[in-house]
């Protein structure tokens, strides 16, 4: 067994891994930098009263309407 070639391919096989070192490392540095900023507080809206009582009618008025549909459709 020749040293000096095990030697040789030791030291490309150390290259190569240096190589996919370095590209793990930068892929692990721009993780943070993707994405929303971390300080940065999303904005909640608000709905008046007013709104949510108009919401709670509509979505009466759809479940009547499914109920309606459901009871009008013979069960086999």
């Amino acid at each position: 067994m020749d040293v000096l070639k095990v030697l040789g391919d030791l030291r490309a096989y150390k290259a190569e891994l240096d190589r996919a070192i370095a590209i793990f490392d930068r892929l692990a540095h721009d993780r943070g930098k993707r994405g929303r900023p971390l300080l940065v507080p999303s904005a909640r809206r608000t709905v008046s009263a007013a709104a949510r009582k108009r919401m709670a009618a509509a979505q009466r008025k759809r479940w009547a309407a499914i109920r309606k549909g459901n009871a009008a459709k013979p069960k086999s």
